[in-house]
């Protein structure tokens, strides 16, 4: 029986098979994050929760592009001719930057007269300098639109978001003000953007600040309105503040901008974020007027964010450094150096309270040799210590716990062994040594390590 369905011909099949599939329904995802963000709850969150700032972040093209194929020397020819006749990668050029490479630098390209465009131009901004900013703005839209990638479709851009920013749309002058960076690189007035968008942050920041004044705070018909994001304020003021940072990291806002970051994770209660940005101003703006404020918070939000000796103990190291430069950096301040010096103090206490905790583990598992190491060590380092007492009532009480004689005949015949007299501990040396790194308190691994 022949098989009625087999259709070998590719013209002869059925219609229904060559209909091709539907494009995905992108939209069904947005609407879903959307939902997810606009929950209970979720917009107080931080940028780190929020699924719709995650989504949105991971979705940020604004701040750089990658390589195109020209750029990464696509080819596709076969194996052979690439490797007879290989292709040189046509040198990489900057575009709709407005900028040219002359012999005395880069300069503002000349750009041809253009009568009709002058016009279009000069009818827009005659509304704009006479304060008609909603006449204006269709002006600059379509200019920006109908001239892009031209000077005048840069003077429209530019015009365009600034008119927006004063008929109070902040969200959509925020856009705008970020398409004209992200088209037109090394554009003039890339000081007037980030001044821009460092007050459209400010402004949204404002709106969860207890201190704000209540005629200062926006109506919440603003969500709706274009004054604020519909969700999640405080994440899409964030990401502008960091587009601040990006588009000039050493303007004068660049500091101003991660500390700001810095202080609303602080306030959100995500130390970890917060430590991460209060030492990238520590370390990219060393002559920052906000230099000490930020060694303090970052001293601050470490000793925050230790949750016990039962965890890892990293940031207690890079809290004492950072201790020992702030007072290296500021000598001259006795008023913040004492309360450095009562840090020091807790972080020994914590220090000292972890050794304790290691020690216990030893005994438990058996090692009393090992065990006598952390506990001998306590009253060494931190003699001051509350645990140092209990520290040596342990020791008393492990000096009447009997030791497991070893035969070295047969440690040594295993592979990998050592001999078990070297370690100092009968055997045990090389267990004490691996045990605070396995509770991750690797400064204390030597002796070095607790001063």
């Amino acid at each position: 029986m022949p098989l009625a369905f087999w259709n070998p011909d590719p013209s002869r099949r059925s219609p229904a098979r060559s209909v091709p599939r539907p494009p995905p329904r992108r939209w069904l995802g947005l609407a879903l994050a959307g939902l997810v963000a606009a929950a209970p709850g979720a917009g107080c969150q931080t940028t780190g929760t929020n699924p719709w700032a995650i989504w949105q972040a991971g979705h940020d093209d604004s701040l750089s592009k990658g390589p195109s194929e020209a750029e990464m020397g696509k080819d596709d020819r076969n194996f052979l001719l690439r490797w007879l006749r290989p292709k040189t990668p046509p040198p990489t050029k900057v575009e709709n930057s407005g900028l040219v490479l002359g012999s005395d630098g880069w300069k503002p390209m000349q750009t041809k007269p253009n009568p009709e465009a002058e016009a279009e131009f000069r009818a827009a901004e005659a509304l704009f300098q006479q304060g008609k900013f909603d006449e204006a703005e269709p002006l600059f839209k379509a200019l920006a639109k109908k001239r892009k990638g031209t000077n005048w479709g840069q003077k429209g851009q530019y015009y365009l978001a600034e008119t927006q920013f004063q008929r109070g749309k902040l969200v959509a002058a925020n856009d705008s003000f970020e398409l004209l960076e992200t088209d037109y690189k090394g554009n003039p007035y890339e000081d007037k953007v980030i001044a821009r968008e460092f007050a459209i942050a400010q402004a949204w920041l404002a709106q969860s600040d207890p201190k704000t004044p209540r005629d200062a705070k926006m109506p919440w018909t603003g969500h709706f309105t274009g004054t604020e994001p519909l969700v999640d304020v405080q994440g899409h003021a964030i990401r502008a503040l960091d587009h601040v940072r990006h588009h000039n990291p050493n303007g004068p806002l660049a500091d101003d901008a991660v500390l700001r970051i810095a202080d609303e994770y602080m306030k959100n209660q995500d130390y970890e974020t917060a430590a991460v940005y209060y030492d990238q101003l520590i370390t990219d703006h060393p002559k920052s007027p906000f230099l000490q404020r930020a060694q303090l918070a970052s001293i601050d939000a470490r000793m925050k964010g230790y949750i016990g000796p039962e965890y890892d103990g990293a940031g207690l190291e890079k809290a004492r450094e950072l201790v020992k430069q702030t007072m290296a950096t500021f000598p001259d301040r006795p008023a913040s150096n004492e309360k450095l010096y009562h840090t020091l103090d807790l972080i020994n206490d914590q220090q000292a309270e972890r050794a304790y905790v290691v020690g216990q583990y030893y005994r438990r598992a058996g090692y009393p040799q090992s065990a006598e190491f952390y506990f001998g060590m306590i009253p060494q380092r931190w003699p001051k210590s509350p645990w140092a007492t209990k520290a040596k009532t342990e020791l008393a009480s492990l000096a009447k716990v009997p030791r497991a004689r070893h035969d070295p005949s047969k440690i040594m015949s295993q592979p990998g062994s050592s001999d078990p007299m070297l370690g100092g501990q009968g055997g045990m040396g090389n267990a004490g040594g691996m045990g605070m790194g396995g509770m991750g308190m690797g400064g204390m691994g030597g002796p070095g390590g607790m001063m």
